[in-house]
């Protein structure tokens, strides 16, 4: 984890945040396949893809929230303020993602509750490429220290 760490005193619900951005690659769809063994013909056969709604291979829905959740603990999440990750709620998948597309997520606190040492805080995590397509939507919930305790 190497972003600025952010204690839970200091957030407030309406705050909102951006990560930078990252381009998804042919290797990561290909190296995700093959990791998890999704060998979807959407995303792994170009003729049968290109016969779709989509007109192309859509990376897989987990390989972006994968993504996601990297460019949060890159650009967000602190050794010093999270304690971990709480939970994930409501994800949708209102667009697809494609290699090439260059993503990055938006933010923003929704939520707070106390448990000590600090408390679980709700985001509502936005996922958007750079032509402003939003190709995901979660609640992710991580509990984050106090600056104090």
């Amino acid at each position: 984890m190497s972003g600025t760490a952010h204690y839970y005193d200091d957030l407030s619900v309406g705050d909102t945040f951006e990560t930078r951005g990252r381009t998804v690659t042919e290797t990561h769809l290909v190296t995700h396949a093959g990791t998890t063994g999704d060998m979807n013909e959407l995303q792994m056969n170009v003729e049968f893809a290109s016969e779709t709604e989509f007109g192309q291979r859509p990376v897989h829905a987990p390989l972006t929230y994968s993504m996601m959740e990297g460019l949060i603990t890159s650009d967000f999440r602190h050794e010093d303020s999270n304690v971990c990750y709480y939970g994930l709620d409501s994800m949708r998948i209102p667009a697809p993602t494609f290699v090439g597309d260059t993503i990055r997520v938006y933010r923003e606190v929704v939520d707070k509750r106390e448990k000590d040492p600090g408390g679980i805080v709700t985001f509502r995590d936005e996922v958007r490429t750079r032509d402003g397509r939003t190709v995901l939507v979660c609640e992710t919930l991580e509990y984050i220290r106090s600056r104090h305790g």
